[in-house]
This record gives C-alpha cells, sequence and structure tokens, in this order.
C-alpha cells in the first residue's frame, strides 16, 4: 500500500511556495550551497539540478508515478 502526502501549496507562515522535486515530487528538497540559488538536492531520492517544481497538484502526480516506479523495481 502507497501512502501519499498532501501538502498545501504554501508555507502558512511567511507566504512562501512549497519547493518539490522534480524527480520524486519530494519537499525534502535544500539548495546544495544556498549561495548557488541554481542547484537544488533533493535528500530523499538524490536529484541534484537546477529545476524545482512549486507547483502542489503537479508534485503530487510526480510523486504516485516515482513510487509506482519504486514499487515495481
Amino acid at each position: 500500500m502507497v501512502k501519499l502526502i498532501v501538502v498545501q501549496n504554501a508555507d502558512m507562515n511567511t507566504g512562501d511556495k512549497m519547493k518539490f522535486c522534480p524527480k520524486c515530487g519530494s519537499t525534502n528538497v535544500e539548495w546544495v550551497l544556498p549561495q548557488i540559488w541554481s542547484k537544488w538536492e533533493c535528500r530523499d531520492c538524490g536529484y541534484i539540478g537546477p529545476l524545482i517544481v512549486e507547483d502542489g497538484k503537479m508534485a503530487e502526480e510526480i510523486r504516485k508515478e516515482y513510487l509506482k516506479k519504486q514499487n515495481k523495481i
């Protein structure tokens, strides 16, 4: 059974948009170095790159597909 965590698209305290990994849809993403804003790293799947997703619905679909692929392995 696959569990999905649905998150809101904005941080309630700051109004900032949530950041999602474009490979697995996780919110566990951070800048590689804060001084280099063009590189992100996902702590869940290991993605490192310049792209980041800010659309919660898109991230949900990415997450579903990623988990589906992981279960096939």
